[in-house]
């Protein structure tokens, strides 16, 4: 079997992992990037034309600058679409946001979408609770939606340090209850609301550090300001290499994730992958952690977010970040392989590893 995993950004490790788990199963797997006009073609081309081309990002498709470019990629993409499938080509389509996070054109992309969602052969979300918000939003039956989950990176990230060893390599306080919130800086993320948030809590053993590349710039040099105001609060807006990425988390005792919108976090993953509890609202895929391993809220209440930071405070937090990782511990490689191989047999009428779909200890 030939697959064609496409679009796939640079270092993304879920893929890489993904890719490896398949062709060790016997599968032929490539990764390909956006790339030119007609990316399908290109890559069909490049690598061969595949038994399943395996969709991801899908607003690299659909989105542009501005509106008759946007028409004009869209186009261009089921052109692309229609010629390989009435070659036989499948096509599997995993959604990993409904839209793009910055809503760019929005509405174009979604009508694009709700097209793509009958026309592929299946969708595919990262976990249950994924399946109604998918299937809201493209008017699709339930059923045409399947649920394999993203892997864990145990592995993957440079061997970590114990706690106080970590704080000490960074020059953080050791008695501290210290929130870390990381990954790329971006305006869905929440982290105006966060500080605010932070800034209610009257105590002074609390740290909450923010680190990730801002995108927009201009992001990064705003909350810096706002995270000024409080002696408390540490900033490192710059990309974070993963063997310090390691040490923070490491170090610190809960990950927060305020996100005001998404359908996955790959943050959350790796945050549960080192062993670390999760502070996060009811979205997506972040409602389907375990009671024991997060806290969540809701992100409409308006004290959401400070009443969990307060929980927080008080809770026993090593207990929840060990049911953390034994709950990401589930989705290991090997299994998100097996369920995606399933998948593509399925889709090209071939008989399907009996592999259960989704099945996880609370």
């Amino acid at each position: 079997m030939k697959v064609i995993i496409t679009p796939v950004y640079t270092g993304n490790t879920h893929m890489e992992l993904l890719q490896e788990a398949l062709q060790s199963r016997g599968l032929e797997v490539r990764l390909a990037p956006y790339s030119g006009r007609f990316p399908l073609w290109q890559a069909a081309t490049q690598f061969g034309r595949p038994d399943v081309f395996h969709l991801q990002w899908q607003h690299r498709f659909f989105t542009a600058a501005t509106p008759l470019p946007a028409l004009f990629k869209t186009l261009r993409f089921f052109l692309q679409w229609f010629s390989l499938r009435v070659r036989g080509t499948r096509f599997v389509w995993t959604v990993h946001n409904v839209v793009n996070h910055e809503r760019h054109q929005a509405r174009w992309e979604l009508a694009a979408c709700r097209l793509l969602a009958r026309w592929v052969d299946r969708v595919n979300v990262h976990c249950p609770s994924a399946v109604p918000a998918v299937a809201t939003a493209y008017k699709l039956r339930p059923e045409r939606i399947q649920v394999v989950p993203r892997v864990h990176y145990a592995g993957q990230y440079p061997e970590t340090s114990m706690k106080a060893v970590a704080r000490q390599k960074l020059g953080l306080p050791t008695e501290a209850r210290l929130f870390l919130s990381f990954g790329m800086v971006r305006p869905y993320k929440g982290l105006d609301r966060l500080l605010a948030a932070f800034a209610q809590l009257q105590n002074d053993e609390l740290r909450l550090i923010i680190m990730g590349k801002p995108k927009p710039a201009e992001l990064g040099r705003t909350l810096a300001a706002q995270a000024a105001a409080d002696p408390r609060v540490i900033t490192r807006f710059e990309f974070i290499p993963d063997d310090q990425l390691s040490l923070y988390l490491s170090a610190c005792d809960l990950v927060v994730l305020p996100y005001a919108d998404s359908l996955n976090s790959g943050a959350a993953v790796l945050a549960a992958t080192f062993g670390r509890p999760l502070l996060m609202p009811k979205l997506g895929c972040m409602a389907d952690y375990p009671e024991a391993a997060a806290i969540t809220y809701s992100p409409n209440e308006p004290d959401g977010l400070r009443l969990a930071l307060e929980k927080a405070v008080l809770l026993s937090l090593e207990p929840m970040g060990l049911a953390a990782r034994r709950f990401i511990q589930q989705f290991s490689p090997s299994l998100v392989a097996d369920q995606t191989i399933a998948v593509y047999q399925s889709v090209l009428g071939r008989e399907a590893t009996a592999v259960e779909l989704w099945g996880y200890e609370q």
